[in-house]
């Protein structure tokens, strides 16, 4: 089989087409009856389309319906794990129950199955960040670690991102720009996922100034790619990047973040990495339609820049960097300040349908709430955001359970 031979000896496959052969993997009835009919498929997809592919656009939305929604697709087993995937993220958890749902048990357990089989392609690795932006979401660790690491190395057996490796190359634009997207939201959750807690070794390498940003999302949703007009992560931010693109560039600057924080170095690369994301975050919110899924990601990015020193009683460093523990401070208020114009006033994050919203900037909100409940000096105006941030914590955690988990985590720290 394909795989086999790539692992092999890959040189066979620069000499032509090899004879494969693909054997079949039946669908257990239960995933079937888990699928629904055209009609429930069909809406599913409606529904992953219209909310989360508007923050995570790594799946062809025209490729998808062309292909993909064709009733004589539905019995191959990629295809199937991809629409239960998309059926899992699009499901909202039962209230008051476990996101560890029996659909969310029945994916993971096909994706075993089609993963242990010969079956190999982009669609089951688009399943797997699926799940893993499911588990993310959801707090189930180590799943979601383990998951995003599954997926880096799934990219990698498929040749994404990777050189001089023999695979079967990508037909047209569409296709290029696909696996592109998917390799950049697997970057995205790599570094999100270790947010709360540097230190773990990242599964993805850190992606150069001359690596290519995603094309224009709407372009591409109609299946247009226009090479000319393709930025890198050394191009100037504009307005004519696409929000996924915006997305990329602050993932890989809570990359560096992260690397910061994980060396415990005595450098001032801290003071960098403050002014190139208040930069990227006046930059966001100075245009006319913010894309508040970013401007959330660039907060949660400088909040973890200064977690350490917004609770220095719990570090030894404070000693040696009380100009950084001062700027910590500094940057608290000015994160609140900011919070309550854009994201309280406006309603931006508190307003918005739940449906609708990325997981990014559940983080920050938290840390936020618990430097100021841990402040002997909590004014009105903060003990109002606190407030506001609380109520929006507990209205997101009908999408995303992660946020209920954070409220238990504040309500433990009231306890201390």
């Amino acid at each position: 089989d394909y795989p086999t031979i790539l692992f092999l000896d890959p040189s066979l496959l620069q000499h032509g087409q090899i004879e494969t052969t693909r054997a079949a993997l039946s669908i257990p009835p239960h995933i079937q009856n888990l699928l629904g009919d055209f009609d429930e498929i069909h809406l599913t997809a409606d529904r992953f389309f219209n909310h989360i592919h508007q923050w995570m656009p790594f799946i062809s939305k025209k490729r998808f319906y062309d292909l993909h929604l064709r009733p004589s697709y539905h019995s191959q087993p990629d295809v199937v794990l991809l629409l239960l995937a998309l059926k899992l993220i699009t499901s909202f958890p039962p209230t008051g129950g476990t996101p560890r749902t029996a659909l969310y048990n029945a994916v993971k357990h096909f994706y075993v199955e089609v993963e242990n089989s010969t079956v190999f392609s982009i669609l089951v690795l688009q399943a797997g960040v699926l799940v893993a932006l499911y588990e993310l979401g959801h707090g189930i660790y180590p799943a979601a670690f383990l998951s995003i690491g599954g997926c880096a190395r799934y990219a990698h057996a498929l040749g994404i991102n990777v050189n001089r490796v023999p695979v079967r190359k990508a037909v047209t634009l569409v296709e290029v720009e696909e696996r592109r997207r998917i390799w950049w939201a697997i970057v995205i959750l790599d570094r999100f996922v270790s947010i709360g807690c540097p230190g773990r070794p990242l599964a993805t390498v850190d992606p150069r100034l001359d690596d290519l940003l995603p094309a224009d999302d709407t372009a591409w949703d109609q299946g247009v790619v226009r090479p000319d007009e393709l930025s890198t992560l050394s191009s100037p931010m504009s307005g004519h990047m696409s929000k996924f693109a915006l997305l990329c560039q602050a993932a890989r600057l809570l990359g560096q973040v992260l690397h910061h924080l994980s060396n415990d170095s005595t450098d001032d690369v801290w003071m960098q990495l403050d002014r190139t994301l208040q930069s990227m975050l006046t930059a966001a919110l100075d245009i006319d339609c913010p894309d508040y899924d970013q401007i959330t990601f660039i907060y949660s990015s400088l909040v973890a820049l200064y977690t350490l020193w917004l609770f220095p009683n719990r570090d030894p460093r404070f000693e040696r960097h009380r100009d950084r523990a001062h700027r910590a401070k500094a940057i608290l208020q000015q994160i609140t300040d900011r919070i309550n114009a854009n994201l309280v006033e406006r309603q931006c994050f508190l307003g918005r349908d739940p449906e609708d919203m990325s997981p990014w900037g559940l983080y920050f909100a938290y840390r936020v709430c618990g430097a100021h409940m841990r402040s002997t000096k909590r004014n009105p105006h903060a003990t109002e955001v606190v407030r506001s941030l609380r109520e929006g914590l507990q209205t997101i955690d009908v999408r995303w359970r992660v946020a209920g988990v954070y409220l238990q985590l504040l309500e433990a720290q009231e306890a201390l």
